[in-house]
């Protein structure tokens, strides 16, 4: 894949109500060309279907070839489903996060979730654990996880968190009335 390509960042807004923004940010080479946005559901289970049509809808699509997320966690416990986002999209997927990931935390959160009758988890438990079947190492201090190989993934790191910053910053703006925070 070539540094130059497209790729669109994308996080969820803090949460406030049954659903949150999930605002994206598309560059190329560090300027950003684009913002787009969707909503979804807060614990829910549509963020891969959201992310897909989001990303297969805008007019960036055919020049992007990445896909960017803070983990695969959306709107609380709305677990996005990598392969499958890669499979409708056709991109590569990296997801970015500055804590090491504990998908042992994220599974025990889904089913102390579940056992508050709000929902049956089994889909998204299973989520969780085919994440470990990604690629997986460290970089400039965040811990990544992607579709692509290392040596691929890696030249993406440093802009990718970047725009995950400013688009959380962004999203938390729109939801707030004023940014807040940091990924």
């Amino acid at each position: 894949m070539k540094k130059g390509v497209r790729l669109l960042a994308v996080v969820s807004g803090l949460l406030r109500g049954k659903n949150t923004i999930a605002l994206g940010l598309v560059s190329r080479m560090g300027t950003i060309e684009g913002v787009v946005s969707t909503r979804v559901q807060a614990d829910g289970t549509d963020s891969t279907a959201k992310l897909a049509r989001l990303f297969n809808g805008t007019r960036f699509r055919e020049q992007a070839k990445l896909i960017v997320v803070n983990g695969i966690g959306f709107a609380g416990l709305n677990v996005l489903d990598v392969q499958a986002l890669k499979r409708k999209t056709g991109a590569e997927v990296l997801s970015i996060t500055r804590n090491k990931p504990h998908p042992e935390e994220l599974v025990k959160a889904l089913r102390a979730f579940s056992k508050q009758g709000k929902q049956n988890v089994s889909s998204r438990t299973g989520l969780v654990k085919k994440i470990g079947e990604l690629e997986e190492y460290r970089h400039d201090g965040y811990y990544v996880q992607t579709t692509l190989e290392k040596g691929e993934s890696a030249k993406f790191v440093s802009e990718s968190a970047r725009l995950l910053r400013l688009a959380h910053l962004i999203a938390s703006g729109v939801v707030l009335g004023e940014s807040r925070g940091r990924v």
